[in-house]
């Protein structure tokens, strides 16, 4: 059995080498991508969960080519569970 894949606890994209994010130290932090946390601190720090959401369906339709509907599912699946959005 396969480990699961770590996520960006903010976005819910897959993590890997190069697209972590980084804490103020400038040393790698593996619960964020590159994208979403930078020198200790989110890139988009106003952001809300459903923003998110919007997002990723965007990405996911535009550069995945995954239907919106399907898109729209599986980050509503995600999204609200991760680190960053949990109340």
């Amino acid at each position: 059995m396969s480990e699961p894949s770590i996520r960006c606890q903010s976005c819910g994209m897959p993590l890997g080498d190069g697209f972590y994010g980084t804490d103020s130290d400038g040393s790698v932090t593996k619960e964020y991508c590159k994208f979403c946390f930078q020198d200790g601190a989110f890139t988009m720090p106003g952001l809300t969960a459903e923003d998110m959401i919007k997002r990723s369906v965007d990405f996911m339709t535009k550069n995945l080519g995954i239907p919106a509907q399907k898109a729209e599912e599986m980050s509503r699946a995600v999204i609200p569970g991760l680190k960053r959005w949990k109340k």
